[in-house]
């Protein structure tokens, strides 16, 4: 115990010098309990002649070496290295500053030996433990190089290979970098919000709705009603984000990237505390190698980089690769993408990897050999909805210039948008990604709170906002070209990207197929790189990038746009032709949406008969009959009619849908298929009959959807939870459809309050997990099943009370519930199973409780069990905790029949638990010493 005070003293001070005020009270905790250091050197001092010293002698001494190691701190950082780089070099510091302590002790013969033995064996211990933690050791490092000390000797004697790799010029590029990255990606841009043509970002804080998410595939985890994103990533290191246009993919990224730059690794979630590497596929005319990662976001400081510096932060596994956009590369370099991020993942396994793309860019298991997660971005749900709709008009209040009265409106534009998307499921249902509902926004407030009625009126009504109507309202000349010739010159820059497959190319080749868009314009003389300029400064539809290089601010409007041109240029043929690549699929829908009668009849009639690419091939016909009826939603008048008719009985071919991707495509054709649709007879179809009938939605679809809930499968129950969020009233659904549902014993993840207050409805609901900030907690306690419910990361939560009075409930676990207050556990102490993991509790308030099993990781039992009180009924005990730590105390639980530790408990401690059958060990340090184990305990049955 003494040399454990002094250790403590001294190594509080140093952790002090070397962090320079870090507030990680749990790692100081860890530095400054020695451990088997101190049994050594305590043991040592004991077997010595020191042994026979009085005990007066020795507390005598021993304050003298507190007092003296106590007068040499703290060290002045530039002190540090050479004082720690041997026990004699602290040994010399300390005896330097303390001459006047030893004077004034007065230390006898024996005592002064005490003195000079604890102090070299102090110092010894200090030193060896201060070289032995990685932080140390790279402050250490860092230390070295600024006094020029870093000789490559020095740096080799560095324990842990990790830290070479931080020296100090490692360190300072990943501060610059950090910057780098902040400047390019922190915040987002809500369309419309700034009414000009350079979008102010907004904060993530206070603009960005968090987005939800969906496993995808066919397992048993039940994350339909949708998934917080710090939930669906905690148990993963690699995930492949899937999302439709305008879903919020890219933003996704950002926020990520954000996140990870801003928190640390403290709060256990391991995609904090990374150095993130945003790589947008579209910006790379070769697949990068590491190296080369930093382009996008650091251009500017790529040649400060130290070599070798993204394959160190990859190899030490704190690197969080976000490789955007795989459906932007052409369908022939998607394969050479996968064998790409193959190698990538298998040279640097340690790393964090995240993956966007469009749903039928790729099948759903394209990288489930590597371990990747997938994840569908779910659309928007009404609650969503309403987030986005107050966000934007909050960012739009911002706008520096407002009066109040402008203010006032935008209020009223906010509840009055609200009031009409829940009275319009039309408008509903194209409000469902960022990008559209933004659009919604925007057009709401500019054309008097009156709205378009379709997608490709959603993008007339946008264009003519961006590229006439906010010049004319803020009083500025008109540009040089009207609003047809921006439309024709945008329109032919979209075809040719379109038709050669291009998201963005060089300026000088935008600004050369700009000139030759001219041809016929009335004002063909202007300077095609002024037009250009033009284009960029005040159209709002196209951005230059870092890399000088021209894209449009989304791929949705390029299609558009180029859909137009293709009609008007005549190129209907061509259309056909390239119908079968995924990347034209939107620009053959909204080319039947421009087309006129006759052409659109056309064009469908060619989709069903096939192009050369697919007239040998039945999947490819399929997904031309598809696309075909997806077009029908978008074509009011067909001539002649019968060809309407005649893609609805080559639909009829393709019900039911096979996949999720052809649920998705005809749900795009409309209302009519509800009726084509069949039961729940055809089983092994019905995940994605529901999921079509829930992207169609209405009373029809609806009514067709309760259909399904006897279906005891795991992906047809998900749907009918996916489907929850896109119902206009979720208490009605909850009640007419999932109190129907038979869950078994599959966990349902629920979060957000709008459908909590509504959980009691589903009658046969046994586990539960919500994650986020629940109170009160009435709706669950009002389950009649409830069997099983976990809290996560719930920080307003204190009273449990309502769990107190389920008849059902058994086993509850917190995790990271961490309100202001302490949580009372006295009404859930006599459930059968508590999991306590670092959340706020008062463990006092379990005493006397009936609990059978308590499994805990808790900050109270870092010395030792006693925080934990007397439980007469208890049964299995498991401690969650990394050893070291104690486990005296065992004892007071002598009912204890199965055990549940990490590393390798003592014997001596085992023999306390007299009715001990059963010992679970996690990552047992020492296989030695667990056979050891094993036959000093030859009765108990012991698993690893």
């Amino acid at each position: 115990m003494v040399l454990e005070t002094v250790l403590e003293r001294v190594l509080l001070g140093l952790f002090d010098i070397v962090h320079k005020g870090a507030k990680d009270k749990k790692r100081r905790r860890e530095l400054t309990r020695p451990g088997p250091l101190v049994e050594r050197v305590s043991a040592e001092l004991a077997r010595g002649e020191l042994s026979t010293v009085e005990e007066h002698e020795w507390r005598a001494a021993v304050d003298a070496v507190r007092e003296s190691i106590e007068a040499a701190l703290p060290l002045r950082p530039e002190e540090a290295l050479r004082v720690m780089l041997t026990p004699e070099s602290l040994r010399a510091h300390v005896m330097a500053k303390s001459a006047t302590i030893r004077r004034a002790a007065g230390l006898s013969d024996q005592a002064t030996a005490v003195y000079d033995a604890l102090l070299l064996r102090v110092c010894v211990a200090v030193v060896e433990l201060v070289w032995s933690q990685p932080e140390y050791a790279r402050r250490l490092a860092v230390e070295m190089f600024r006094m020029g000390r870093a000789t490559a000797d020095a740096v080799a004697r560095l324990a842990d290979q990790q830290q070479l790799a931080l020296t100090a010029s490692h360190r300072d590029f990943e501060d610059r970098y950090a910057e780098q990255v902040t400047h390019a990606l922190s915040g987002l841009e809500l369309f419309g919000v700034s009414r000009g043509r350079a979008p102010r970002r907004q904060s993530f804080d206070t603009s960005y709705v968090s987005l939800a998410v969906a496993r995808v595939g066919d397992t048993d985890e039940l994350t339909g009603a949708g998934l917080p994103v710090a939930a669906a990533l905690a148990d993963t290191s690699r995930v492949l984000i899937r999302g439709g246009a305008g879903a919020g993919k890219t933003t996704f990224l950002r926020w990520l990237a954000m996140n990870a730059l801003g928190e640390t690794r403290t709060s256990g979630n391991e995609w904090l505390g990374l150095v993130p590497f945003f790589v947008p596929l579209r910006q790379y005319t070769t697949l990068p190698k590491p190296e080369e990662f930093i382009s996008p976001t650091a251009s500017m400081i790529e040649e400060e980089k130290p070599s070798g510096w993204v394959t160190a932060r990859l190899k030490e596994g704190r690197a969080l690769v976000l490789v955007d956009g795989v459906d932007e590369l052409v369908w022939e370099r998607r394969a050479e993408a996968r064998r790409w991020l193959e190698k990538l993942v298998n040279a640097y396994p340690q790393a964090r990897y995240a993956i966007t793309t469009r749903p039928a860019a790729v099948p759903e298991d394209w990288l489930e050999d590597l371990d990747f997660a997938a994840f569908d971005l779910l659309p928007l749900s009404d609650k969503g909805v309403r987030d986005f709709v107050e966000a934007w008009h909050t960012a739009a209040s911002d706008e520096p210039g407002l009066t109040r009265d402008a203010r006032v409106w935008l209020t009223e534009c906010e509840a009055r948008l609200v009031a009409t998307l829940v009275k319009r499921p039309d408008l509903r249902r194209l409000a469902s990604s960022p990008l559209l509902a933004g659009l919604l926004c925007a057009l709401h407030q500019d054309r008097n709170m009156h709205l378009p009625r379709d997608r490709r009126s959603l993008y007339e009504a946008a264009l003519d906002l961006l590229l006439v109507r906010w010049d004319e309202d803020r009083g500025l000349a008109l540009p040089s070209f009207s609003k047809e010739e921006q439309l024709v010159l945008l329109q032919r820059f979209a075809y040719s990207l379109v038709r050669n497959r291009e998201l963005m190319v060089p300026r000088e080749e935008a600004v050369h197929r700009l000139g030759n868009a001219m041809r016929g314009l009335r004002s063909h003389d202007i300077d095609p790189d002024e037009a250009m300029q033009r284009l960029l400064e005040r159209a709002g539809l196209l951005r230059e990038v870092a890399s000088e290089r021209v894209q449009f601010v989304h791929r949705t409007f390029r299609d558009y746009l180029a859909a137009k041109e293709v009609v008007d240029a005549g190129d209907l043929n061509l259309l056909v032709d390239r119908a079968h690549l995924d990347e034209w699929h939107d620009v053959v829908v909204m080319a039947v949406a421009h087309a006129r009668p006759r052409e659109r009849a056309r064009v469908l009639m060619d989709l069903l008969a096939g192009n050369d690419d697919t007239r040998k091939d039945e999947r490819g016909r399929d997904k031309l009959r598809l696309l075909a009826l997806a077009c029908l939603d978008q074509a009011d008048v067909i001539e002649p009619e019968s060809a309407r008719a005649q893609v609805t009985a080559a639909a009829s071919s393709l019900i039911p849908p096979k996949s999720f991707a052809h649920a998705d495509a005809l749900s795009e054709a409309g209302s009519f298929v509800v009726d084509l649709l069949p039961g729940p007879e055809a089983s092994e179809e019905a995940a994605y009959i529901v999921r079509t009938l829930a992207n169609i939605g209405g009373e029809g679809a609806w009514e067709r959807i309760a259909e399904f809930v006897a279906v005891d499968h795991a992906m047809v129950i998900d749907e009918l939870l996916r489907a929850w969020r896109n119902t206009p009233d979720a208490e009605k659904y909850a009640r007419s459809v999932l109190s129907k549902v038979d869950f078994g014993d599959r966990r349902v993840d629920v979060r957000g309050w709008h459908r909590i207050q509504f959980i009691m409805h589903l009658e046969k609901l046994r586990y539960v997990r919500c994650i986020g900030n629940i109170n009160p907690l009435d709706p669950l306690g009002a389950m009649p099943s409830l069997h099983r419910l976990e809290l996560w990361q719930n920080e307003v939560m204190r009273d449990l009370s309502p769990l107190g009075l389920s008849r059902s409930l058994k086993e509850l676990h917190l995790s990271r519930c961490r309100p202001l207050g302490r949580i009372d556990l006295a009404p859930v102490k006599d459930l059968d199973e508590l999991h306590l993991h670092f959340s706020r509790v008062d463990l006092a308030s379990l005493e006397g409780g009936a609990l059978r099993r308590l499994q805990i990781r808790d900050s109270a039992t870092d010395e030792g069990l006693d925080a934990l009180p007397a439980l007469p009924a208890l049964r299995e005990l498991a401690i969650d905790h990394r050893p070291p730590y104690p486990l005296a105390g065992l004892e007071r639980w002598p009912t204890i029949t199965t055990l549940e530790v990490f590393g390798l408990p003592a014997a001596d401690d085992l023999r306390a638990l007299p009715a001990l059958e059963h010992l679970v060990l996690h990552q047992p340090e020492s296989l030695p010493r667990l056979e050891e184990l094993r036959q000093a305990m030859p009765g108990l049955i012991i698993t690893t």
